[in-house]
């Protein structure tokens, strides 16, 4: 127990440093472009510690990158998913996500903006719930029943964002000498489903990758015509051999072997990084969940008692129950 409070006095003074009273400038010091850095990948970054930043600094960076009105971050995503399917893709809920934009990023802004406590305006607590409820409810943009691979990035990037204000939430109410905040079993939550899903769709998306290439054989003339060709991309490559030689006979399988290698290449950049880096996210929630949700009665009645004017504050509408 003493260990848990060293770590979360540790946790908190790195918090409390960042919080103020209006949105964070940003500095963060990786260009969030769409293509290079996803928001997911900048998330994912900033989770495994290879960037030096804080939650609210990339938070306040991925708003910058979203209200440029000259620079199109969506479609950045969209072409590069698009090397990936093909025509296969969701163009409806890819329009509607560039619609929801705008929402998303007025909650980012309000809940930088919230202070931790106030007595006149909504406070962080309160706009981290509206924030994750409305992400929640338009969960089925991005995990979509038609074309779902297509969404992946957007999948990846909206539910970063949602992760990333579960995690500074449940920092930010975490106190020394009480347990921890709630937001704790929240982000644990979430987590397990993103990660689940994320698992899901990117192995769905390698699978149906691979179905489409196809080989071809056609014999005419003494002659044999291998054809190896990507559905998505509609390349073709051809090998022609004296009838039954076997000089083609590696054709299709190399053309195959270079495709998926180029698939995987996009899963490794696009994909493995952020799936890890919510695992590790995942663990430490997982580490503060438990004690989070058994003693939760007692930490909503100790801090009404030092705050009683503030007690619907400890309310959350995500899980219900104080936070």
């Amino acid at each position: 127990m003493t260990g848990m409070k060293v770590v979360m006095s540790v946790v908190m003074m790195g918090v409390m440093t960042c919080l103020v009273s209006s949105a964070p400038t940003s500095e963060y010091s990786e260009v969030i472009d769409g293509h290079n850095t996803t928001i997911a990948l900048a998330a994912a970054h900033q989770i495994q510690g290879t960037v030096a930043e804080t939650v609210p600094g990339l938070l306040a960076a991925i708003i910058e990158t979203l209200s440029q009105g000259e620079f199109d971050y969506w479609g950045e995503v969209e072409s590069d998913v698009i090397t990936v399917v093909g025509d296969y893709i969701n163009t409806h809920n890819m329009d509607q996500v560039r619609v929801y934009q705008e929402d998303l990023v007025t909650l980012m802004e309000r809940y930088l903006a919230a202070p931790e406590e106030s007595d006149t305006y909504p406070d962080k607590n309160e706009q981290a719930s509206a924030l994750s409820t409305s992400i929640i409810t338009h969960r089925y943009l991005t995990e979509a029943a038609l074309y779902p691979e297509s969404m992946i990035l957007h999948f990846q990037d909206i539910s970063s964002i949602h992760a990333l204000v579960l995690q500074d939430a449940a920092e930010t109410y975490s106190y020394p000498d009480l347990p921890p905040s709630r937001w704790w079993v929240d982000l644990s939550q979430e987590l397990d489903h993103y990660i689940a899903y994320g698992q899901h769709i990117s192995n769905s998306l390698r699978t149906n990758r691979i179905s489409l290439l196809t080989c071809h054989i056609e014999t005419q003339g003494g002659y044999d015509t291998y054809t190896a060709i990507d559905g998505v991309t509609g390349e073709q490559s051809e090998c022609v051999q004296l009838e039954e030689s076997g000089s083609c006979d590696q054709h299709c399988p190399l053309f195959y072997q270079h495709k998926i290698h180029e698939i995987d290449l996009f899963l490794a950049y696009k994909v493995t990084d952020v799936l890890d880096s919510w695992q590790i996210l995942k663990e430490l929630a997982d580490h503060y969940a438990p004690e989070a949700s058994s003693n939760a009665l007692y930490r909503y009645i100790v801090i009404n008692n030092l705050n009683p004017n503030k007690q619907q504050v400890w309310l959350s509408s995500s899980l219900g129950g104080p936070r």
